[in-house]
């Protein structure tokens, strides 16, 4: 029997704040289970502290499957875990931020009618909740918004890395490795990008919502810090961009 969502949720020096995301990955994945769905749980320890296996290791998560990686990176680990995977789409979920109870049903719903009338569609979230260092609300700007332009995209992000994707999506578009120390970072952003230039189509599910933990120091405070960028894209070249994520008449994608 083919598996709907593989949910994975990503430690690598997370403890005790993974309490209420554990928590609520399990009251998505059972909302989801609810509606119909089947969903993988897999816990995917890269080059985690010791600390942070002992915490994964209680018995509490044993409904989960724990894989572990030593790649320490989030486009690498996500690439090397795809194989293994057993749905018809991805999630991520990182092990200190949560998800509203909705997302998963909701995101799948999405992307199983997309399928069904062969769109290719990735799914994201409507809010990003920030909280813990920094409070902020952001909105997910679709491709279908009229608010949509590509040419944001050379000044920020319209999405965060937690967004659920079918398999095909990352089989075709692997993450890129990261490498902070020259200024090179944002991996999901570039994937966003990519994706978009392959014909990929990005929505926000209504009513669903991602909260982010803003910590002192992370991957993106580090990145910002360092003031990185993006690989040079063809896709984002001055005489493309007003073309990136554009439907053709009849609507197929550009």
């Amino acid at each position: 029997m083919t598996t709907d969502l593989t949910l994975v949720v990503t430690a690598h020096d997370e403890t005790v704040v993974s309490g209420p995301t554990m928590t609520s990955a399990d009251r998505a994945v059972e909302a989801a289970e609810a509606a119909g769905w089947s969903v993988q749980r897999v816990i995917a320890l890269d080059a985690a502290t010791e600390h942070t296996r002992a915490f994964f290791e209680q018995p509490a998560f044993d409904h989960w499957e724990r894989w572990h990686f030593e790649e320490a990176d989030l486009g690498r680990v996500r690439n090397a875990l795809l194989p293994r995977t057993e749905g018809r789409f991805i999630a991520y979920l990182d092990a200190d931020d949560l998800f509203s109870e909705n997302w998963l049903a909701e995101a799948i719903a999405t992307l199983d009618a997309a399928e069904r009338r062969g769109e290719q569609v990735i799914a994201h979230p409507e809010l990003n909740v920030i909280f813990d260092g920094s409070r902020t609300v952001l909105v997910n700007i679709g491709q279908d918004s009229p608010l949509f332009t590509p040419h944001y995209l050379y000044f920020r992000h319209y999405y965060d890395s937690l967004c659920m994707a079918p398999r095909e999506a990352h089989l075709e578009v692997p993450y890129v490795s990261r490498d902070v120390p020259n200024g090179l970072s944002y991996q999901d952003f570039q994937f966003t990008v990519e994706t978009m230039d392959a014909g990929w189509w990005h929505v926000a599910v209504p009513d669903t919502i991602i909260f982010k933990r803003r910590r002192d120091f992370s991957l993106v405070t580090e990145s910002n810090a360092r003031k990185s960028v993006l690989r040079a894209v063809p896709a984002m070249a001055i005489d493309r961009v007003r073309e990136l994520g554009r439907r053709r008449s009849g609507g197929a994608r550009a």
